[in-house]
């Protein structure tokens, strides 16, 4: 008997009642194992495999037992996030650290209705927040990517808060941790996401417009202004149609969160065209900010 998690990276089925999986394990080692014909596993997933020894056509092979995905097996943070990077493209700081610092933003907020509707959608969410990309491609693109681009766009915040004093703060902070909420939703699953039905048909922006109000009304706050504030935020974050916002911003805090979410895109695609790049060239054509290419200094910091 033996246990360990593994990737599936083919599935082939057979004339027999089990199936091969060819799987890579924690090691990079890859092996073969028989699992039930039935089986619900999908290629691309990571389980907790348990394992018995079998002979088969005459060769010793393992037999799956029990199999568990790894959101479920792995139930702490910092363990889920050491398997999460061996297996996937994990977001450059942990769960544990992410979720300090958000859960540390929305503790500040002043009680009423604009924090009593961004717990209620936070909490609904929480789980999946802290695994999905913010994309699917471009920025933010890996595992945990839409928590570290919303915590990421709090501490922008800071700055304009800091500067600019006629800015509301709780709205401004609001707005950021829901804009994209409903990436959880508009998106497949969190390793290999593609857009769902709803996601083609309606969008985030829509979703997470639509999120707000249904809460709200669950609150008893629908007739609020704060309401409609948070439905503005999320609805003209994009600003531009063409991109999804249906309206432009017209309260001083929804354009600030879109120059905030307008940067930490841009940034972090050039950060990581940077990080892969020599001193004294030039970095690839990046298409999220207009295709320039952009020179990395000799100079050091």
């Amino acid at each position: 008997m033996d246990d360990f998690y593994a990737k599936i990276d083919t599935i082939n089925e057979t004339t027999y009642d089990t199936n091969t999986l060819s799987v890579i394990d924690e090691a990079g080692l890859r092996r073969t194992l028989r699992i039930d014909e039935n089986a619900a596993v999908r290629e691309g997933e990571v389980y907790h495999f348990t394992v018995e020894p079998i002979v088969f056509k005459d060769r010793e092979q393992w037999l799956v037992t029990a199999y568990v995905p790894l959101v479920e097996q792995a139930q702490d943070d910092g363990e889920r996030d050491r398997l999460m990077d061996v297996f996937y493209t994990f977001a450059p700081a942990s769960t544990e650290q992410l979720k300090r610092s958000i859960e540390t933003y929305l503790a500040h907020m002043s009680d009423g209705p604009i924090r009593q509707i961004v717990e209620a959608i936070y909490q609904r969410h929480h789980q999946a927040f802290y695994l999905y990309p913010a994309a699917t491609r471009f920025h933010h693109a890996y595992i945990g990517g839409l928590a570290h681009h919303t915590e990421t766009m709090l501490r922008l915040a800071e700055g304009l808060l800091a500067v600019y004093a006629f800015l509301d703060r709780d709205l401004l902070i609001g707005g950021v941790l829901l804009h994209d909420m409903c990436k959880v939703l508009e998106l497949s699953d969190f390793k290999n996401p593609e857009y769902t039905r709803e996601g083609r048909l309606i969008g985030h922006i829509t979703m997470g417009v639509k999120e707000v109000a249904k809460t709200a009304e669950t609150l008893g706050l629908y007739d609020t202004e704060e309401r409609l504030l948070l439905e503005h935020m999320v609805l003209s974050h994009h600003y531009y149609g063409n991109f999804g916002s249906p309206k432009k911003p017209n309260v001083p805090e929804a354009l600030a969160l879109h120059f905030i979410d307008n940067i930490d895109s841009k940034f972090a695609v050039l950060g990581e065209a940077l990080a892969e790049t020599e001193p004294g060239t030039f970095t690839q054509s990046l298409p999220v900010i207009d295709r320039e290419r952009f020179y990395k200094a000799l100079r050091k910091k």
